[in-house]
C-alpha cells in the first residue's frame, strides 16, 4: 500500500523529470512536447490522488492505482538512471 508521502515523492520525481527536461532543450521536437505534455497531466492526476488521499485516506488507492504507481516508480528510475540522478 502507498502513503501520501511515497505518493507525493513520485510527483516530485515526476516534476523533476519535467523540469530537466525543459532546461537540457529549451527548444523540443513535437514529440517532446507531446511527452511533456502528458507528464504535465500525469502531475495533475497524482496531484488529484493526493487530495483524495487527504480526504478518504490510502484506501483509496485500489490494485489497479498501486499497480500504475509501481509503473510510475519504474519509469522514473529509468530515467533517473540514465541520468545518473539518484
Amino acid at each position: 500500500m502507498y502513503s501520501y508521502d511515497e505518493v507525493e515523492a513520485i510527483k516530485t520525481n515526476l516534476e523533476w523529470i519535467v523540469n530537466q527536461a525543459t532546461v537540457n532543450q529549451p527548444s523540443p521536437s513535437k514529440a517532446d512536447q507531446k511527452t511533456l505534455m502528458s507528464l504535465l497531466e500525469l502531475i495533475q492526476a497524482y496531484e488529484l490522488l493526493l487530495d483524495l488521499i487527504n480526504e478518504f485516506g490510502n484506501t483509496i488507492i485500489d490494485k489497479d492505482v498501486a499497480e500504475g504507481l509501481s509503473t510510475t516508480e519504474m519509469f522514473i528510475a529509468k530515467i533517473k538512471s540514465r541520468t545518473h540522478a539518484m
